[in-house]
């Protein structure tokens, strides 16, 4: 007890609560004589002070060594009412105890204590209760208060809204709940009412003024997301949503740390489900060589292989100042250990001889790649030299080398070419698969479409646009796209690298393609502004090597399911290699001396689907 007085003279706090609360037990253990005795406690006086005395002391231990003042009263909860439940029967029990030995029970009203205890559940509980009551009103009678609306009176609505009241730095007041289940219409969480369904959020916005609202829906698809956001633009209210239900769980965030909608949420993909186990013995141990380690999709590859414990990690990249990046965010985790930054180029014969020679990687992901189609197609030998064959010099030094898997990064845009970049990337899948056909080395090949936030890609492009005040330039408005994240697609191709075996081609499930008018438009939407009204979109034409749809895999090929539901491989008619290495030779004499048609020629030879736009 000494050790408790001692710890509550660091908080007046906690010491004025044990006074109020020995007070309101004084005070309950009067009111249960007056109740049993109906008023007449005349004869009773002597029995009421000699019990008072004994109950003080025994509640004073009792209190003084539960938890009781271990809780913050603005949080009480249903915990707390556990707490004090638990707290009072202890002490009417020790009350009982010390009369029995005492008294034996001569006379005594036992009743009392029976009274005595429902009564110190509720003037306990209660004091805690009122006082975070009070702490609600006057934050919501407070002028400064933002008003919201929350999306989703489940659990994370009850959380969110709960945090808001009893956290008075955040600043907000929740009005009401909308909700889509019928049976929680005009019920309340937490004295908040739910106020109706999704589609009738404008007209609730208008009538109470709302100047916010937050998602609390962590699992919700991009239709309903979207949908709410469009009724948000419609009010002309801010909104924001709740951290992503795996950030949650993981204690990166807490649910009042709402964060900015984002486009990704427009997209909906559901999480991927991945074989870590098999993910980990593939790469674990290993030495892992990444091209192209410091772009957009071979630095995300560094960062989640680096999660897999490989025995050391060589970064290849061209681009000195992209590693020297790359290094400072795996300096910045403590993570530098067996990583190893090499500037070169994979045309460079030579120095890849080197780094193979050197670290005699095990597993090599070829990432590196001129990707951009307007340019390439201005630059039309730069993009054979690069994507052909850069790609063949490391193909012919994983087989010689003895590499056990080579995992080459393909596009969309290499099924039915109409653009250097797409059919240099055919050609640079052909010779992968024939090689596959007699390495030891286990060739394979992992196809998709676009990826969001990549560099060069239309989401930063479209960004810089709106900050500029616009316009957003669209090439043709019926154009679209597939799409994914970043994220996601590099999960998916270290699945697709542990599943494959050798000569596959696997394809990622992408979902339905996206318009890019429709992309432009959210985004717009996302950063507070209107369509055609603050940022206009402007129509610039289908650029040379363009095409409106993308597909991800050739008409001739078989698309087969593999054992997970977002990866398939597209089975292609084999090509005699005594007719494509000769093509491919062909190919790369004309990089030296020959010109662009004749370049467009042999690409053209080589992949018969290949429509130069």
């Amino acid at each position: 007890m000494l050790r408790f007085i001692n710890n509550f003279r660091e908080s007046r706090t906690r010491i004025l609560l044990l006074v109020a609360d020995l007070l309101v037990s004084v005070f309950g253990l009067t009111i249960a004589f007056v109740i049993l005795f109906q008023g007449s406690i005349g004869d009773q006086t002597g029995t009421i002070f000699y019990t008072i005395i004994i109950a003080l002391l025994v509640r004073l231990l009792v209190f003084s060594n539960s938890r009781l003042y271990s809780g913050i009263m603005k949080y009480a909860s249903i915990d707390d009412l556990r707490t004090i439940f638990l707290t009072a029967s202890l002490g009417t029990i020790g009350i009982m105890v010390v009369l029995f030995f005492l008294e034996r029970w001569d006379g005594f009203p036992r009743y009392v204590l029976v009274i005595d205890w429902l009564l110190n559940i509720i003037f306990i509980g209660g004091i805690r209760f009122f006082v975070r009551m009070l702490r609600n009103y006057s934050k919501q009678q407070s002028a400064e208060a933002i008003s919201i609306l929350v999306v989703g009176a489940g659990d994370t609505g009850e959380m969110l809204v709960r945090e808001l009241q009893i956290n008075p730095r955040l600043n907000y007041t929740a009005v009401g709940f909308v909700d889509d289940d019928p049976t929680k219409f005009r019920k309340r969480i937490h004295g908040v009412p739910v106020l109706g369904v999704i589609e009738e959020m404008t007209i609730i916005i208008s009538r109470l003024q709302v100047e916010e609202v937050f998602i609390a829906i962590p699992s919700a698809d991009a239709e309903i997301i979207r949908s709410i956001v469009e009724h948000c633009r419609t009010a002309g209210v801010k909104f924001r949503r709740v951290p992503a239900v795996r950030e949650l769980i993981s204690g990166a965030v807490s649910i009042s740390q709402l964060r900015e909608v984002q486009l990704e949420d427009l997209l909906g993909r559901p999480p991927v489900k991945l074989d870590l186990q098999q993910i980990g013995s593939f790469l674990r141990g290993k030495t892992v060589l990444i091209t192209g380690a410091a772009g957009s999709i071979g630095s995300e590859l560094c960062r989640q292989i680096q999660g897999f414990e490989p025995a050391r990690m060589v970064f290849f990249d061209h681009s000195e100042n992209g590693l020297y990046h790359l290094m400072n965010d795996f300096k910045s985790l403590g993570k530098t250990l067996n990583l190893f930054p090499i500037v070169g180029s994979i045309t460079d014969a030579f120095r890849v001889r080197q780094v193979f020679e050197e670290y005699h990687p095990e597993v090599v992901f070829h990432a590196a790649a001129h990707k951009h189609v307007p340019m390439m197609e201005f630059n039309r030998r730069e993009a054979v030299f690069n994507n052909v064959l850069g790609t063949k010099t490391l193909v012919e030094y994983s087989d010689r080398y003895d590499v056990e898997k080579f995992v080459m990064i393909s596009t969309d845009k290499a099924v039915n070419p109409t653009s250097t970049m797409g059919v240099c990337k055919r050609v640079a899948e052909l010779y992968v698969q024939e090689f596959a056909r007699h390495s030891q080395t286990g060739f394979i090949t992992v196809r998709f479409g676009n990826v969001l936030g990549s560099e060069g890609s239309v989401i930063p492009l479209f960004k810089r646009q709106v900050e500029a005040g616009g316009p957003i330039t669209i090439t043709h408005p019926d154009i679209e796209r597939y799409f994914m994240t970043i994220f996601e697609a590099v999960q998916l191709v270290l699945q697709a690298a542990s599943m494959g075996a050798g000569g596959e081609i696997f394809v990622l499930e992408m979902g339905k393609p996206v318009r890019i008018m429709d992309l432009a438009r959210n985004l717009i939407t996302l950063s507070g502004l209107r369509p055609d009204i603050d940022v206009e979109i402007a129509i610039t034409g289908l650029r040379p090597g363009e095409k409106l749809t993308e597909e991800l895999w050739i008409k001739e090929e078989e698309l087969i399911r593999t054992s997970h539901e977002k990866i398939s491989v597209a089975k292609s008619v084999e090509q005699s290699p005594e007719v494509i290495i000769p093509k491919i030779n062909a190919l790369l004499g004309t990089i030296i001396n020959g010109d662009r048609d004749e370049v467009a020629t042999h690409l053209g030879n080589l992949v018969p689907t290949y429509d130069p736009f």
